[in-house]
């Protein structure tokens, strides 16, 4: 099977130093989340992890459906998120930056690779569904 890149990619300067992935209409609160004791946080459907903050420089993130044909060195996460919505939503708090992805019922299965695991400034999120037959 040929690799035919990202779903998205994009270079931002992230304000608060922190992107969230959810269900596109979960309501979970994430803001519990403790950076200095923690690089991600799920609540639910929602997960909330650090990145370089906008000050620091911007941070250049890709969205895959498949394993991306060279990896960063860093795993950051894995996790399966509840999607009832069947949509998945990323953003930063202020939601300057925000994209939706259709395709995943029920739940998606989500891996975050980082190329520094305390102030990422290149993000591979790959998206995977669930499949539970």
């Amino acid at each position: 099977m040929v690799n035919s890149g990202p779903v998205v990619a994009f270079l931002a300067k992230i304000e608060h130093g922190c992107l969230i992935l959810r269900d596109a209409r979960s309501d979970d609160d994430v803001s519990d989340w403790d950076p200095t004791s923690s690089n991600w946080h799920q609540e639910g459907s929602s997960v909330i992890f650090g990145v370089q903050a906008s000050v620091d420089g911007p941070v250049e993130c890709e969205v895959w459906r498949s394993d991306p044909p060279t990896a960063l060195s860093v795993n950051l996460l894995e996790t399966a998120l509840p999607c009832p919505s069947g949509w998945l939503a990323l953003h930063d708090p202020n939601e300057h930056v925000r994209m939706q992805f259709v395709g995943f019922p029920e739940s998606a299965l989500c891996s975050v690779m980082v190329d520094d695991l305390q102030f990422p400034s290149k993000v591979q999120i790959v998206l995977r569904g669930d499949s539970k037959g």
